[in-house]
């Protein structure tokens, strides 16, 4: 994580979940990226891809994914993990050093080169948890601090997955003051299909985000991760979707209701005559690794471009209803092979993607722009 300097009490919140400081650049003391050192990659596994981690910077806990198939817990008495570190911080125990991971994670702390901070990681290994694709948003929790609401899955066997991500992360730091439920993306109890809907509501920033020209802040939920750091910098890049898939979906299913905010507003807060603004409802599967095979992960501006993108779900012409429900049901057009074997080895990534204005990412739309999402459903052949 770089350091992002701003001159304003409203950062006040960012930096209690990470090592952001208005200090010199020795003080940052994150670990920005963790690999395993293992005799045998292929034992723990499917790809040397899954041995190696970006760390955003608002994690604490990082979880290496083993292959399904992973029996033997003795390969894990004695294993090496290097770390990459925010510029003249270190880390103990010692980097690469060898650790037993079998009773659980092994704690970590990362210190900055000046001695005065500090940050605590949790490292484990788990089997790999596959994303659950019947999404009815009724398991919610508050984050850390209690400022939003996060939405996980279970699995099974009554695991809690953690596959969802919002932008909420980011308009805590514009609006500091917000209540949870006046976050762009909350549990909805007024009106759902069964349960709790979820709610996607494009917001107004305020000051601080006119100041940084991001004006509004879309409600949008997605399978994926949200780097908190990079919400100001590149907000694009803060939005990292999919999670590792291993079956071959067929069909995206499931329920809206839209009603559009008054004005719809450009970048700068000009307002643009007779545009109407749109939610967006898609999902896309794509390959997790480049030809050289390095990690790929699809972001803000290329998640419908990117050349990985084998299939690609999308409600075109959404309906402007709020009155009733709208049943979706969309099959995954295909515009590429999947090949079996990588898919089998979690080699594809899904994303899920909801959000209250089909812009949002470039910070145009309506606030007021609603969006009401239940009982979503990916198909994938048996």
């Amino acid at each position: 994580m770089k350091k992002i300097l701003f001159g304003l009490s409203l950062f006040a919140a960012f930096s209690l979940s990470s090592c952001i400081q208005n200090e010199p650049a020795n003080s940052e003391c994150d670990i920005e990226e963790a690999y395993v050192l293992a005799s045998d990659e292929k034992a723990l596994f499917f790809t040397p891809n899954d041995a190696v981690k970006d760390v955003a910077s608002s994690d604490t806990s990082i979880v290496f994914y083993l292959r399904e198939d992973f029996t033997d817990s003795t390969q894990l008495q004695a294993l090496k993990i290097n770390f990459k570190l925010t510029p003249g911080a270190s880390i103990t125990p010692e980097n690469g050093s060898v650790q037993d991971f079998t009773h659980g994670s092994v704690h970590y702390r990362a210190t900055s080169e000046d001695r005065q901070w500090h940050r605590d990681y949790h490292v484990k290994f788990a089997l790999i948890q596959p994303i659950e694709t019947d999404l009815s948003f009724e398991n919610i929790r508050m984050e850390a601090n209690g400022r939003y609401y996060e939405w996980f899955e279970k699995s099974a066997h009554g695991n809690d997955i953690s596959q969802w991500a919002t932008g909420n992360p980011g308009y805590a730091i514009s609006r500091s003051s917000a209540q949870p439920d006046e976050f762009p993306t909350i549990p909805w109890t007024q009106d759902a299909v069964s349960g709790q809907s979820v709610k996607l509501e494009t917001c107004d920033t305020g000051l601080f985000g006119a100041m940084v020209n991001m004006r509004i802040a879309a409600g949008n939920l997605f399978i994926g991760t949200f780097d908190v750091a990079n919400a100001l910098k590149d907000a694009m890049a803060a939005t990292r979707f999919g999670l590792p898939f291993n079956k071959k979906p067929l069909r995206f299913e499931g329920y809206y209701k839209f009603k559009p905010g008054e004005k719809f507003q450009n970048r700068k807060g000009t307002i643009i005559e007779d545009r109407i603004d749109e939610p967006d409802l898609y999902a896309v599967l794509y390959k997790n690794t480049d030809e050289h095979g390095q990690p790929v992960t699809l972001k803000g501006d290329d998640v419908l471009t990117h050349p990985n993108i084998v299939a690609l779900a999308r409600i075109q012409n959404p309906v402007h209803d709020f009155n009733t429900w709208t049943r979706f049901d969309i099959p995954f057009e295909y515009s590429g092979n999947v090949d079996e074997k990588l898919l089998k080895a979690y080699g594809y990534n899904l994303a899920v993607v909801f959000t209250s204005s089909i812009e949002g990412a470039s910070f145009c739309g309506a606030v007021g722009s609603t969006l009401l999402v239940d009982e979503v459903k990916v198909v994938c052949e048996e």
